[in-house]
């Protein structure tokens, strides 16, 4: 595996100001908080972990916590927080049949190479947990940023609608107790009032417009905390 996977995510993250890294805090803290609704606080399988701050949450409200990250970068950063957190690219997820309480997975199912990798994720994530567990999955709308979808992030793959999402989750033999869309903490009428407000961020032109005054880093930035995603608390039947 390329020892620079990711290096642009990791760099971005770095650079990130303090409303940012405000704005990521309050995204998790929502996102946990969505999850004990559904779950106790168990052995928790994070796939995908970023930086790592769902991690110190989580610890933090008491679950017992270990990851799975592909990117070499990522990885030594997470292990530097004194994370327990093992090397690979899923699927498959590399733990043993049913190891864990929770399989969280944030903004992981979109990078999947297409259908059949989405279904063998969700699989594997069956897999993996105990009767009973809850498998908590976050990805973008991709009915509401369309072409962005594809812009915000090279590795973008398999589509995800909520449609889409449900169905697959529905085949790979979960229930789904609770669905909830959002951009970053704002849920509801919040959330409703923002992607209106998106809609000005994605006016005919303004790509143009922005090539020729310099400000195609600043729309980009207004357009990615405008991105909406779609949250799934799913259990794996007892």
């Amino acid at each position: 595996m390329n020892d620079t996977f990711y290096r642009d995510f990791s760099d971005r993250q770095k650079t990130l100001t303090g409303f940012g890294r405000g704005r990521r805090g309050r995204t998790e803290r929502s996102r946990l908080g969505l999850l004990m609704r559904h779950a106790e606080p168990g052995t928790m399988l994070e796939i995908g972990p970023g930086q790592g701050s769902l991690a110190l949450a989580a610890i933090e409200a008491g679950f017992r916590y270990r990851a799975m990250e592909a990117s070499p970068i990522l990885l030594d950063h997470l292990r530097g927080l004194g994370l327990e957190v093992i090397q690979g690219w899923a699927p498959p997820i590399l733990a043993p049949d049913a190891s864990t309480d929770i399989v969280y997975a944030d903004q992981v199912l979109e990078h999947m190479s297409g259908i059949d990798a989405a279904r063998e994720f969700v699989a594997e994530a069956r897999r993996v947990l105990k009767p009973g567990g809850t498998l908590f999955v976050v990805v973008p709308d991709y009915l509401k940023e369309r072409t962005f979808f594809w812009d915000v992030d090279y590795t973008h793959n398999f589509v995800t609608t909520e449609r889409r999402v449900r169905q697959l989750l529905y085949d790979g033999g979960f229930e789904i107790r609770e669905t909830v869309r959002s951009i970053g903490a704002a849920t509801g009428v919040k959330r409703d009032l923002l992607a209106a407000g998106a809609l000005f961020a994605n006016l005919p032109g303004l790509n143009t417009f922005s090539r020729y005054t310099g400000t195609e880093e600043l729309l980009f930035k207004v357009r990615k905390n405008l991105f909406e995603t779609l949250e799934f608390v799913a259990r794996k039947p007892a």
